[in-house]
Order: structure tokens, then C-alpha cells, then sequence
């Protein structure tokens, strides 16, 4: 049967034996843990949090986000390559039939949907260990059960917000014996988001219960294993909690009977207090190593010029960098062109290919730094923060990112936060630009000899406290000044884009598509202009193959044009500035 690919647990001895040569490559020789102590349970929890496309971004997925131009990233208009007519097959742009205009192979052919099934095989393998085990054993392991439950969680809400119905009650367990285990339905998203819910309050009160009754030993143990927080049960608590936030905040769009006592609840327990985050066990040497977007974003350099639904809420007065007038994070976020400014590229091919045919060219990669600073008429994604940043840590939570959940629950009444909406905004702002500045200081490009001692424009200084808070009152005062909730969403969504940028473009696609905002771009090719919206991935052919007759049951939005469960009903259809003047 192909579908034990996808969906059940490996028998024990080969997942034992292929984890634990992997890991012995990569993860510190976890079988032989401490004094001669042997325990497959941490080592199966590290493979689980450091396998790709689940924390750790995936190289050859980023390859082909970025790589055409047509794909989420392009979409969303977070990234892109710089359109002209030389690019012929931008023609057919707006055509979300066939597929032809948005691409979502890196999704549907890249294993996304299948690997977050097989890559969770831990999952059962170390629930069974725990039912198997008594005493102190039991609980030494039991913690680890509970936190691949919530990676568990946390990537199975990514697939519904990318697919909608997934099959998930009956998946993750095939040894079961039970029919349904190998072939899952497809259950009902909504259904899904709220067992996930449960799951992650249940974990945002448990996981310190059961840390406290692990052994010294097995605390030690956690700590080496743990290569995320290092055996911090608190930041794993207030990662749950956080997430649990999130998923409640989007659900609350189309049941906020259900949502708001929740999220009142959430509010009580513990959320980040710190940006969440961790560093990869190695240097991520963007022109070798494989298993980082960061290669992907190296390899396709070309694909990685700032839109302008971003530039143009950081760059608002000239093209020159303004301090004062300008977003602090435009220098530190964004390569300077030739002519020393900023400059986005447009959706208005139109207004764009005479402009690169008159000259205004580019290089189009990342190992040349004089060669780019020279010849880039457009701005890219600033080397040193990104393209060639060997330290750029794995994303898993940011004070931005709760900061902005809690404007949005404030302004539209989901719950009392304590805080105004506005005094929200601009604390994402002051902590967006802390961290994008951390990020670039820490970066190690300066220090590439590809970099020829001309790296210094990508290191810009940081402004002082006074500025930073200054900027977060200009945003304030922006987000205070919008007439309607929907225009105060703008305001919001436009930071969340600027601050989440490059480093997730899942989760900034489900929310322009849950919210409508930032408004984006039109299309404007050879004198049409189209304003396509994909709202979601198709499932993978594989599918059709190995479990054809649950799939039959959701053909019928096995399309781009089928919402995620969480769209509101009063979602404002309008999705697209009107024109290419930016209000």
C-alpha cells in the first residue's frame, strides 16, 4: 500500500535505525546521551523539531517559491523578480484555472503536504514508547510526548491554512490496525482548528507539570536534546500559548462565540516576553550547504527585489533614505541601488520594461557586493540581513507578531488586552525594528572576503531609542488617524508585512487572505490589468493515487479559488489598491 508512505508510523526498528544514524551525523551523537545513559525517546523529539519544512525552512522549497516569480511569495508580493516583457510567461499572470498563473509547485511537488506526514511519524512512535513505559520512566519521557504534540499541532494548522480540509483525526497513528488509519478522511477544518485549540490550552498548562516531575538526569538530557530552547520548558509554554492566540484570533472571524472566551483565556497565561527563535546547528554557508532557505534565497538572488506594497511603507519620502521621514528599518531591510537610494519594483510592467530597457539593469546574484551596489537599479533584500547572513536564526515566534494580535483583538473587541489598540502598533514597531537591527548586527557577511570591504552600506547604525520611539509614534498616529476598522487593518497588516517580510511567507498569505490587507498591487500587462487572488493550494497528484476515494470527497475545492474556513463572510472584496497610488 503507497499510503503507508504518507500517513503511518514506520515499524519501530527501521525508524530507530534510520534516525539514529541520522541524528548521530547531525545531532550530537544523541543515542549516546550522557554517562552511557541510552533512551530513543530524545533523539526521535530531536529529529522532530530540526527536520525541514516544519521549523527549519527548506532549501529546495524556497528555491522554487522564489525562483519564477509566480508563486506565494510573488503573490503576496513580498519578493520578485524585476518584470518586464522579457518574461514572457508573466503573460498568463492572472489565470487561476488551469494554474497557469499562480504556481504552486513548490507546495503540491515539493512533498509539503506528504512530508509533514512522514516527518511526523515520531509522533506515534514516541506515544507508544510513553504508554509502554511506568514510573519514572514514564515520566522522564512523557514531556517529550507532549512537546511533539505540539509540533505536531503547529504544522498540521499550516496545512489547513494551506489546503483547507486535511486528513488529521485518523492520521499520525497507522499501527493502530484500524482501516481508516491507512486511508484518513478528510475532516473538517474548522473541526480540526478547534481540537488543535484544545490541545495547545491543555499543553500551555501541562508542560511545566510534567517538566517539574522529570529526574535531574533526564532534565540534563532535555537540555542537550532540546536544540530550540535548550530545555527552557517556559518559552516551549509560551510558544503553545502564543500559537494558541493565533489560531483563535483567525478562528474568531467566522465563530467569535466560540473564539472570545477563549482568547480572553489565553490572555491570562503565559505569552513571549522575548523573541522566540534559535540557531541552526551549523554556519549555513549560503553557496554550499543544503536544508536552509538561505541557499535558496542565495540561488535565486534575482527573485528577491523588494515589491513596492512593502518599499513604499518604508521609503515615504524621496528615493533617498530620509531618517525621520523614513521607516528605520528601509536601510536595514533593503539594498541601496546604484544611484545610493531605495526603489521597489512594480506590478505596472508597463511603466517597468521601458525603464530596464533603457538601461536600469541589474546583477543578478549575491557573490559580487561592488558588483551589486554598481549595477542594482531596483532594490533588493539586504545581503547582510539575509542573502548572505550565516547566523540568521530559525523563526518560531516574535513580539512583533503577538503585538500585533493583541492591536487587532483590542480594536475589534475579541478581548480585553489591557493595553489601546494604537499603544499595540507602536510597540511592534519599536520591537520590529530591534530586531531587524539585532538580526543584521549579528550577521557574519562582514566578514566574507567575497565582500570585498564594500559591506559597510549594508550595516547601517542603529537610530537611538528616541528615534525608534519616535517612528512608533508616527505609525500610531497613522493607525489612530484611519477612519474605519478595515483602514485600521491596513495600517496593521502593512507592519506584519514589513516585519515578517522574507522570513515567512505562509504566514503572511494566510492572513492577507483571512483579512484582504495589505491591499496589493494590480497587474498590468501590455495594457490589461488583472487582480488574481489564489486562495489556497491544490493537493498533490499523489493524492489521487494513494488515498483517491477521502479525496473524491473534497474535489469539489481541490482548486485556487476555494477559501481557507477562516475567510470572513465580510472579508472586503476589494483586494487591490484601484489604481498604483498608494494611500
Amino acid at each position: 500500500m503507497k499510503r503507508f508512505i504518507f500517513y503511518i508510523s514506520l515499524i519501530a526498528a527501521s525508524v530507530f535505525s534510520s534516525c539514529k544514524k541520522d541524528l548521530k551525523d547531525r545531532f550530537y551523537n544523541p543515542d549516546q546521551l550522557s554517562e552511557g545513559v541510552t533512551d530513543i525517546v530524545p533523539g526521535l523529539f530531536t529529529s522532530s523539531i530540526s527536520t525541514n519544512k516544519i521549523f527549519v525552512q527548506d532549501y529546495g522549497e524556497w528555491y522554487y517559491l522564489l525562483n519564477g516569480g509566480t508563486s506565494i511569495t510573488g503573490f503576496e508580493q513580498i519578493a520578485e523578480r524585476y518584470i518586464s516583457y522579457r518574461y514572457d510567461w508573466f503573460a498568463t499572470y492572472d489565470d487561476l484555472t488551469t494554474g497557469n498563473g499562480f504556481d504552486d509547485f513548490p507546495i503540491t511537488s515539493q512533498g509539503y503536504f506528504q512530508s509533514s506526514y512522514t516527518r511526523l511519524k515520531t509522533w506515534e512512535t514516541i506515544r507508544n514508547e510513553v504508554n509502554n513505559r511506568s514510573g519514572q520512566d514514564k515520566l522522564d519521557a512523557n514531556v517529550y510526548f507532549k512537546l511533539v504534540t505540539l509540533v505536531k499541532d503547529y504544522q498540521s494548522a499550516k496545512l489547513v491554512d494551506l489546503f483547507n480540509s486535511i486528513p488529521y483525526f485518523y492520521a499520525f497513528q497507522g499501527s493502530n490496525g484500524d482501516n481508516k488509519n491507512w486511508y484518513p478522511p478528510y475532516d473538517d477544518p474548522k473541526e480540526i482548528y478547534k481540537s488543535i485549540i484544545t490541545d495547545l490550552g491543555d499543553l500551555t498548562d501541562s508542560l511545566t507539570i510534567a517538566y517539574n516531575l522529570m529526574s535531574p538526569t533526564a532534565k540534563q538530557i532535555l537540555a542537550q536534546q532540546d536544540l530550540v530552547f535548550k530545555g527552557d520548558i517556559s518559552k516551549w509554554t509560551q510558544f503553545a500559548n502564543a500559537t494558541r492566540l493565533k489560531l483563535l484570533v483567525r478562528i474568531a472571524g467566522v465563530d467569535a462565540g466560540y473564539a472570545k472566551p477563549l482568547i480572553q483565556e489565553t490572555l491570562t497565561k503565559p505569552l513571549p516576553q522575548t523573541d522566540l527563535s534559535f540557531q541552526m546547528w551549523f554556519d549555513t554557508d549560503q553557496k554550499s550547504a543544503g536544508g536552509f532557505w538561505m541557499r535558496g534565497l542565495y540561488e535565486n538572488t534575482y527573485a528577491s527585489f523588494i515589491p513596492n506594497i512593502i518599499m513604499k511603507r518604508l521609503n515615504y519620502g524621496t528615493s533617498a533614505y530620509e531618517p525621520g521621514t523614513d521607516d528605520p528599518r528601509l536601510p536595514v531591510l533593503a539594498m541601496p541601488t546604484k544611484y545610493n537610494d531605495y526603489r521597489g519594483v512594480t506590478y505596472n510592467v508597463d511603466t517597468q520594461t521601458p525603464i530596464y530597457n533603457s538601461g536600469d539593469k541589474y546583477y543578478p546574484y549575491a557573490d559580487n557586493l561592488p558588483a551589486s551596489l554598481s549595477t542594482n537599479a531596483k532594490s533588493m533584500y539586504n545581503f547582510a540581513t539575509f542573502t548572505r547572513n550565516g547566523k540568521m536564526p530559525v523563526y518560531m515566534f516574535s513580539r512583533t507578531e503577538l503585538d500585533l494580535l493583541l492591536a487587532e483583538i483590542e480594536m475589534k473587541g475579541l478581548a480585553t488586552t489591557g493595553e489601546a489598540a494604537e499603544d499595540h502598533i507602536k510597540d511592534a514597531v519599536i520591537h520590529s525594528i530591534n530586531y531587524w537591527y539585532n538580526i543584521n548586527g549579528n550577521s557574519d557577511f562582514k566578514d566574507d572576503p567575497d565582500a570585498q570591504g564594500a559591506a559597510a552600506p549594508l550595516y547601517p547604525a542603529k537610530p537611538s531609542d528616541v528615534a525608534i520611539a519616535n517612528w512608533g509614534d508616527t505609525i500610531k498616529a497613522k493607525f489612530m488617524a484611519a477612519a474605519s476598522v478595515d483602514d485600521k487593518m491596513e495600517i496593521l497588516m502593512q507592519q506584519k508585512f514589513i516585519h515578517l517580510n522574507l522570513m515567512q511567507p505562509y504566514e503572511l498569505w494566510t492572513e492577507l487572505r483571512r483579512t484582504g490587507h495589505p491591499k496589493l498591487e494590480p497587474f498590468t500587462w501590455h495594457g490589461a490589468l488583472s487582480k488574481p487572488f489564489p486562495e489556497r493550494v491544490r493537493y498533490p497528484s499523489e493524492e489521487q493515487t494513494n488515498n483517491p476515494t477521502n479525496l473524491s470527497k473534497v474535489s469539489a475545492d481541490n482548486n485556487l479559488t476555494s477559501k481557507i474556513f477562516w475567510v470572513p463572510a465580510d472579508r472586503n472584496p476589494n483586494l487591490y489598491w484601484d489604481d498604483y497610488n498608494y494611500k
